[in-house]
Formats: structure tokens, C-alpha cells, sequence
């Protein structure tokens, strides 16, 4: 059974260079062509660039999610503070979370109130992702007019 350290020592190859393998990889004509026309448009060099860094992208992203995720079954106290960690995704950004504190916190105290396994599921991204859509999302609403 493949483990996290055969993953993240595989990546690191990846980040080396390294061999090239040849592959045959079935998906919809749709996405097929979606693609292709995307690198055309300048998204990646080429199809199979594009597709290499899809894939790399999203193997890397399921290994930090394991490895956090393992992490916090040896040491269940060692969760992170969810807003800590969306300030950080913000910071020096323009973003509406980086510029609005408060309800950046509320945001996500409420996030973490409704999924409190949050971390320990591997679900950083996608917490933060709905944290900082809620955060524009709040942002955005028209104040609603004063009455006399």
C-alpha cells in the first residue's frame, strides 16, 4: 500500500526533473478540447504542459491536505486558527479579508463553527476558499437605506 512519504518523495523527484514516462490518459472530448484550446490561448505552453501542471497542482494540494491531516491525528491540540490561516492567504493582498478584519474573523468563526473538523479532515483550502467568499460576499451587499 502506497504511503504520504512515497507521495511527497515522488513530488520531490518532480521537482528535480527527472525522467519523462509516456502515458496514455482517457477524458472526455470536452475537457480534451477545452484544454487544447486553452494552451492555444496562452494558458501553457502546450497540452501537455497544461495538463502536467493540473495534475501536479492537484497531487501536491491532496498531499498537504493528507500530511496536515496526519499530522493532526498525533496531535489533535495542534489544530490551526482558521482566520490565522486566511489572513496569511490575504496577506498584502487587496483582497476584502485583508482589508476587513472584523468581518473577516466572524466569517471565520462561523466557518469553523459549522465544519469544526475542518483541518482534520484536509479541508484547508476549501475552508478558506468559503471563508473568504463569504468575506466578498459581505462586502458586496448594498446597506440597506435608513428609514425615518
Amino acid at each position: 500500500m502506497a504511503t504520504l512519504l512515497e507521495l511527497l518523495a515522488a513530488l520531490d523527484e518532480l521537482d528535480h526533473g527527472g525522467d519523462v514516462q509516456a502515458t496514455s490518459v482517457r477524458m472526455p472530448a470536452a475537457l480534451h478540447h477545452a484544454v487544447a484550446i486553452a494552451a492555444e490561448l496562452g494558458m501553457a505552453e502546450s497540452f501537455t504542459a497544461a495538463t502536467n501542471d493540473a495534475l501536479a497542482r492537484r497531487v501536491r494540494a491532496f498531499a498537504r491536505q493528507q500530511a496536515l491531516a496526519t499530522h493532526l491525528v498525533r496531535f489533535p491540540h495542534d489544530q490551526p486558527d482558521l482566520e490565522a490561516v486566511v489572513r496569511r492567504r490575504v496577506s498584502g493582498t487587496d483582497h476584502p479579508a485583508a482589508l476587513h478584519e472584523q468581518l473577516t474573523v466572524a466569517a471565520a468563526k462561523r466557518y469553523e463553527q459549522r465544519h469544526p473538523d475542518w483541518a482534520a479532515n484536509g479541508e484547508v483550502d476549501h475552508a478558506v476558499d468559503q471563508v473568504l467568499e463569504l468575506v466578498e460576499m459581505l462586502v458586496e451587499m448594498p446597506v440597506p437605506a435608513a428609514t425615518a
